[in-house]
C-alpha cells in the first residue's frame, strides 16, 4: 500500500511541495481558501509556481484537494505549510480537527 500525505497549505511552497510528493506518493492537498482550491481544480496558480500543466497534472495524480478535513482525517502523514502571517489563525482552525 502506497503511503498517503496531506500537504497543508497549497500556497508558493505547499503546491510545488505537493507536486514533488506527488511523483512517489499519493497526495491531498489541503487548503482553508475555497477560492484556491477552485483555482487549483481548474489549473490555475495565482502564485505562478507551477504552469498549467504542471497543476493540471498535480491534480491528477493527487488523491484530491480539498478544504474539508474530514478528507485528511486519520491519514499518517501530514506536512503544514502555513503563511508567516496567517499561522496563529490556520493552527487554530485546524487545531483539535484533524
Amino acid at each position: 500500500m502506497k503511503m498517503v500525505i496531506s500537504v497543508i497549505g497549497l500556497g508558493y511552497v505547499g503546491l510545488p511541495l505537493a507536486h514533488a510528493f506527488s511523483s512517489k506518493y499519493k497526495v491531498i492537498g489541503f487548503d482553508i481558501a475555497n477560492w484556491r482550491v477552485k483555482e487549483l481544480k481548474k489549473g490555475y496558480d495565482r502564485t505562478l509556481e507551477l504552469s498549467r500543466e504542471q497543476v493540471e497534472e498535480a491534480i491528477s495524480q493527487w488523491n484530491g484537494v480539498t478544504t474539508n478535513l474530514e478528507d485528511i482525517r486519520g491519514l499518517l502523514w501530514y506536512y503544514f505549510r502555513l503563511t508567516v502571517p496567517n499561522f496563529p489563525i490556520r493552527i487554530r482552525t485546524l487545531k483539535g480537527r484533524i
